[in-house]
């Protein structure tokens, strides 16, 4: 066999097996299976259902406060059996009796703030209901971005794995013609080891992928899913605008709203040392079969006004007022606190959007080079000037510089989703992905090495 059929023979299996395109296809409508999915998630979601359970709680609190500040109207029917006796005689009475008591509150200062403060108590509870569905949101986006690199570094390690097994064949075909060493067999077995152990790890990956994608959402990934690429206009802005957009954070926002609902407790222990007056009246009807005192149902009317003012409680309001004004003191400084830590934390997502988009830049130019490179090598080693270990070195280069460039590809994403996390705005309608084009990071070129 001459040494021009054996290189043709060579370079034919090498580049037998192709690169493959991104791991889902995006003709099946992909941004409609993630919205469908994570509308889903956002509604099963156990942490999700939990804060709802809170938020209903504490909207319950609103009725049981106004009841207060209501009329009360009660119904009571009694029946009394009484005898007496005595040394020298007895008596028994059976009186039976209704009444009808109608009461109403005319001033109670410290109810009436009670009931004030559950208003930002509960809007406290809504935005953190908000907070979690956000943060299941972004762990949503997190475990898509996972799955699909994961299923995208598998294509490519499975390919690299076939394209070594495929060079050891032709390095072992060339062997036997004479034109290589053992030592060039035995190299090229190294690798098809590597590639091999590389393969396998990227299989577990993508099977915990697979997994931890079920546990959130609790169904398996169609196989359409795609992760819309992020464009959001905040993605251009500068740290001192986004500062500005802070405030409107969930967590910041609940902050806010328990401060006020800690300085309205504040004034309703005040109001503690204030009078109440509240108007009542009754009526009553009540026969007695035994009594011989009167003909027939004795009826009694009363209408009472009482005026309550506290003199002496042994310190108990004023006890009241000074742990009111200590937990307002301590939401005074959580909030503070929620408010630097956030900052921190854009500041760290931005340094990291910074960071992820010169990476992904040098990764796309380290992909084109080495598929450059692949394809010189390829070419050098037809007229004899490489040798098969150059080939597969240049082999290796490609794979792992394709690998980098997924991987950034969708860390550079996921910097935008984080950033509106960390902004508070992270939610459906802040991102609509039918207007959003599908995540198309990896599409490797083809090596096209003709003998």
């Amino acid at each position: 066999m001459g040494k021009r059929m054996i290189t043709w023979i060579f370079l034919f299996v090498l580049t037998f097996v192709q690169w493959p395109d991104a791991a889902f296809s995006t003709d099946k409508h992909p941004t409609s299976s993630f919205t469908r999915l994570l509308e889903q998630t956002l509604e099963n979601n156990p942490r999700i259902r939990a804060a709802q359970e809170t938020l209903k709680a504490t909207q319950a609190l609103i009725p049981q406060a106004k009841s207060q500040l209501l009329p009360s109207l009660s119904f009571q029917w009694d029946n009394t059996f009484r005898s007496s006796q005595w040394h020298n005689g007895s008596s028994q009475s059976d009186p039976t009796s209704t009444s009808l008591s109608l009461s109403q509150p005319l001033f109670d200062l410290e109810t009436l703030r009670d009931y004030q403060r559950l208003a930002p108590s509960i809007k406290a509870a809504q935005r953190d209901w908000e907070g979690i569905r956000q943060q299941v949101f972004l762990e949503f986006i997190e475990l898509t971005a996972n799955l699909l690199q994961g299923e995208d570094v598998y294509k490519l390690a499975e390919n690299n794995y076939r394209l070594t097994q495929a060079h050891l064949t032709a390095t072992t075909v060339r062997h036997d013609a004479g034109e290589l060493t053992k030592t060039d067999v035995s190299q090229s077995r190294a690798r098809v080891f590597a590639a091999k152990s590389e393969w396998i790890a990227a299989k577990a990956d993508r099977q915990s992928n697979r997994a931890r994608f079920v546990e959130l959402s609790g169904q398996e990934a169609p196989e359409d899913i795609q992760l819309p690429i992020l464009q959001h206009p905040l993605l251009a802005k500068s740290l001192s605008d986004l500062v500005a957009i802070l405030d409107q954070r969930p967590d910041i926002e609940a902050a806010r709203l328990r401060l006020q609902t800690a300085q309205g407790n504040i004034e309703a222990r005040k109001a503690g040392y204030l009078p109440t007056a509240e108007l009542s009246s009754s009526a009553s009807r009540t026969f007695d079969p035994t009594s011989s005192s009167t003909s027939g149902p004795q009826d009694d009317t009363s209408l009472t006004l009482s005026l309550s003012w506290p003199l002496y409680s042994g310190g108990l309001t004023g006890a009241k007022i000074q742990e009111a004004v200590a937990s307002r003191d301590s939401d005074q400084a959580s909030l503070e606190q929620i408010h630097l830590a956030a900052i921190r934390e854009l500041k760290v997502t931005l340094l990291e959007l910074e960071k992820n988009e010169a990476v992904n830049q040098a990764n796309i130019a380290r992909g084109t080079a080495a598929k450059d490179a692949l394809d010189g090598v390829s070419q050098e080693f037809e007229v004899g000037t490489r040798t098969s270990l150059d080939v597969l070195d240049a082999q290796n280069e490609f794979f792992s510089a394709q690998t980098e460039k997924v991987k950034s590809g969708y860390n550079l994403n996921l910097s935008g989703y984080r950033l509106l996390k960390v902004l508070g705005l992270l939610s459906l309608d802040k991102i609509d992905p039918s207007t959003l084009p599908a995540n198309h990071l990896l599409s490797p070129p083809t090596t096209e090495t003709k003998p």
